[in-house]
């Protein structure tokens, strides 16, 4: 695997598997610009991925404002002379709300904020900049095992989660007949920051992910050109691509579809040329 043409964008690089993209987008050969809030940790992360030839770029940024997310493409641009072809999207947090408290001013609703509303923008401003500089493009999602199942004391994390699946399923479907693509990581627990106290204890009883099989995973989706609208289950012990379909209904529906589907992305290709 090779990425020395390449500049990748990694929206949440300063902690965790956002981290490791970095070092290993960096060892890839990539130019690499990572974003996060926390302007110590981003500098040093950047010193030490440059420490063998000057390729990683820390800029700070709170992803969900859109004016700091299209800051990031002319940062990237003026570095290293060339458009952003990847964009891996990382960032997130774990619950913001309560229950028992609800005031939207104390950042009850952060955790959709940050982890849906900043990715779905992240994803629009991703595809339109494809279109514009009319070039192949790649965006990488990352959802959870928590995607797919309820999380009684994270609901809105799992409702996040549950949302940047339908988010991928829907952008990639429409541009699969494209040279932009959309997948989603769905990794189980992966030793991280984000993991502790009884989370943790409950992830080491169902088995932790080992991160360089998660990173694998993002790397499969960047080279991997047949895959479009595509979640990537990374568990303990496998990884697998989740089926398309999981009920017949689902596949007729997407069939029937079909003609509207291509007049919406006939006009918006129109438009972007």
């Amino acid at each position: 695997m090779d990425l020395s043409d390449k500049t990748v964008l990694i929206l949440g690089g300063t902690s965790g598997i956002g981290e490791a993209l970095v070092y290993k987008s960096v060892a890839l050969n990539a130019n690499v610009i990572f974003s996060g809030t926390n302007n110590e940790k981003g500098l040093a992360i950047m010193t030490q991925a440059n420490i063998r030839r000057q390729q990683a770029l820390f800029h700070a940024c709170d992803i969900t404002h859109w004016p700091s997310q299209v800051e990031l493409y002319k940062v990237a641009n003026a570095a290293f002379s060339r458009t952003i072809d990847i964009v891996i999207i990382v960032a997130g947090i774990l619950e913001s709300s309560s229950l028992t408290k609800d005031d939207e001013l104390d950042g009850s609703y952060r955790t959709l904020e940050v982890n849906l509303t900043a990715a779905a923008k992240a994803n629009r401003l991703a595809i339109q900049h494809f279109f514009r500089t009319k070039k192949a493009g790649c965006v990488i999602n990352t959802s959870s095992i928590y995607g797919f199942c309820a999380a009684p004391l994270a609901p809105l994390y799992s409702a996040s989660k549950h949302a940047i699946i339908g988010l991928t399923k829907s952008y990639g479907t429409l541009l699969r007949s494209t040279n932009i693509r959309v997948n989603a990581i769905a990794p189980h627990f992966v030793e991280t920051p984000m993991i502790v106290g009884k989370s943790k204890q409950i992830a080491n009883a169902l088995g932790t992910v080992p991160m360089g099989r998660c990173l694998d995973a993002y790397f499969r989706a960047v080279f991997d050109p047949q895959l479009n609208g595509d979640i990537i289950t990374v568990t303990s012990e496998s990884t697998f691509v989740e089926p398309r379909y999981t009920d017949p209904i689902q596949e007729k529906l997407d069939s029937l579809c079909h003609d509207r589907k291509k007049t919406a992305l006939d006009e918006i290709m129109q438009f972007f040329s």
